[in-house]
């Protein structure tokens, strides 16, 4: 404020100045104005000015501005550039003081509000597309659990809605059930027993304002530390629609012997009746469905969620009503066992063999072709699956699908696995094993088979 006003009477003594120079004052009371032929006014400066008027007025706007172009737009550009900087510089010196003084002083508290209103927001969505799912054998409540809608057939008038198999299994009918106690008839349209998804479809025309639809995002964008909320009904309906918040703990779990799924691991809490319910990300979108928690006094905060990718193509088998099998997960519908864990100086010893149609509990020691030390060993073909329809038979050697050898059984599982599920045809490489002599065949076996 002191350097503005300094400026400001600076200016203001030049102008007066300029004025006292070239603006006499009358001493009488009545003026002679000269005229333009025969009158001019030179300024005293060295410029050699010469100012032409009719009027007094107009000799002293001519003198204005000269000055204001001359004098005051130099003064003032020169001392603003002079001011700007130390301006600058007085600020930054005052602002660091206040901070530093506010931080010895007090404490200081961020507080997001929009991070708080976005999770208001997905748990408003959850409020209107997750339910309660509840499982009857007759009148008998066999299982409760929770779903969450993803899709709304205009056609129909019905919402489908996502829960786990296990959530449904057992049970002859159906419902979906609402906080007020209210529950609507549910159709089982299919499930995957395992990998623990079931669809149903329900109507409701008189809760539409009460029902939203969930997006189901992309779960192979998932990264550990991801914020997540799940949604349920812990305990059945004593605690319906509970959210918790979380983060995801891990990506690509394995927890069951198959293999198959890669789980999501999350800490947002989930007990028994969660089963079904979504976990969604912090964009309103459903990214996994919980499925499991490892319970242990020893153990807190661990919950697994099937990613909605995997989901995404069970539903779609399930509406296409192609899923014939109930899973879609590729099997070959055999037992065997992994000739690279057995494999010793060209040979294998394999127990429980059906040779002639007695099974063998005694260890069989077989010789295998030469160069083939990997593949699986046959032991029983299952009734009604994909190898049941073949001449596969106990004791075979598969060695080889369409062009992938069969190395280890880790491997065969990220093979089939990534490239296959139920319902694909599929190319098989095997030597037979002849019964009587216990060698096998030189010559290999080209079949195809459909998964089931």
């Amino acid at each position: 404020m002191k350097r503005l006003i300094i400026f400001t009477s600076l200016i203001l003594v030049m102008l007066v100045g300029a004025f006292s120079v070239y603006g006499q004052s009358p001493t009488t009371t009545t003026t002679q104005y000269p005229t333009l032929t025969n009158t001019t006014v030179t300024n005293n400066t060295d410029s050699g000015k010469i100012y032409y008027y009719y009027e007094y007025q107009d000799l002293i706007d001519q003198i204005y501005e000269d000055v204001y172009e001359d004098i005051y737009n130099q003064l003032y550009d020169d001392i603003i550039d002079q001011l700007d900087d130390n301006f600058h510089e007085d600020i930054y010196l005052e602002f660091e003081s206040r901070v530093q003084e506010l931080l010895s002083e007090s404490e200081i508290t961020l507080f997001d509000d929009s991070l708080q209103q976005n999770i208001y927001d997905i748990v408003g969505l959850a409020d209107k597309s997750v339910f309660g799912i509840v499982n009857y054998l007759g009148d008998d409540v066999q299982a409760m659990g929770s779903g969450v809608v993803y899709k709304y057939s205009m056609v129909e008038d019905k919402y489908y809605i996502i829960t786990n198999e296990h959530v449904v299994n057992g049970g002859n009918n159906f419902s979906v059930a609402f906080s007020d106690g209210s529950e609507y008839v549910a159709e089982l349209l299919g499930y995957d027993y395992e990998v623990d998804i079931a669809i149903l479809k329900f109507a409701a025309p008189d809760k539409r304002s009460q029902i939203q639809v969930a997006t189901l995002g992309d779960s192979d964008l998932l990264t550990k530390g991801t914020m997540v909320i799940a949604a349920g009904n812990p305990q059945g309906m004593n605690f319906f629609g509970s959210v918790t918040l979380g983060i995801v703990s891990g990506v690509e779990r394995k927890v069951d012997d198959n293999q198959y799924i890669d789980y999501i691991q999350h800490d947002s809490a989930i007990n028994p009746g969660n089963s079904g319910g979504p976990i969604f990300n912090l964009a309103g979108e459903v990214i996994g469905i919980n499925v499991s928690k490892l319970a242990d006094t020893e153990i807190e905060g661990i919950g697994f969620a099937i990613p909605i990718n995997l989901v995404k193509r069970i539903i779609t088998r399930v509406e296409e009503n192609t899923l014939v099998v109930n899973t879609i997960m590729p099997r070959l519908g055999a037992t065997y066992v992994d000739v690279s864990k057995l494999y010793r100086n060209g040979q294998v010893s394999v127990r429980n063999l059906l040779i002639n149609d007695i099974i063998r509990t005694d260890s069989v020691t077989l010789t295998l072709p030469t160069g083939i030390d990997f593949g699986f060993i046959i032991q029983t073909v299952e009734r009604n699956l994909a190898l049941s329809s073949t001449d596969i038979k106990s004791g075979d050697l598969l060695y080889r699908i369409d062009d992938f050898l069969i190395t280890s059984e880790d491997d065969y599982f990220d093979y089939m696995y990534d490239n296959h599920e139920s319902g694909d045809l599929i190319t098989l490489y095997y030597y037979s094993l002849d019964h009587d002599s216990l060698i096998y065949n030189l010559t290999p076996n080209v079949i195809e088979i459909r998964l089931i």
